[in-house]
């Protein structure tokens, strides 16, 4: 399953897989899109484009999903430099520490110990 998994926009991702992603897989994925335009042509390197299209969609929504905000904030975009800058912030923040409708924290371990106040108890006179 591994690989196939990075191209599903469910669950979380934390910022050190986002970031991880950007710097390791982008690079071989636009070498491959360019590669494909020099060697096989117009028409089949429209495939390898849409791949990372698909794949840098499922990155960035599953960040999203990590900062609690659905995949449709990637539409905002659509504004030419502030949405991409907002974008930008928003995945650099830190996620959220709580379970959402999205799955678990991305980078909470099983092994950390969430400390809380222990709700009052009332005396009994």
């Amino acid at each position: 399953m591994g690989w196939v998994d990075e191209f599903s926009t469910s669950g979380r991702l934390s910022r050190a897989g986002f970031w991880g992603r950007h710097l390791l897989a982008l690079p071989l994925a636009l070498f491959l899109c360019v590669s494909a335009t020099q060697v096989l042509g117009e028409p089949i390197d429209v495939l390898p484009a849409l791949l990372t299209t698909v794949f840098l969609v499922s990155v960035w929504g599953r960040r999203l999903h990590d900062r609690g905000r659905s995949a449709w904030w990637l539409l905002v975009v659509v504004l030419p430099v502030l949405g991409a800058l907002y974008l930008l912030i928003e995945c650099g923040l830190r996620g959220s520490v709580t379970a959402s409708r999205y799955g678990a924290p991305a980078d909470l371990r099983p092994d950390y110990v969430t400390v809380g106040a222990a709700p009052r108890m009332e005396r009994a006179p």
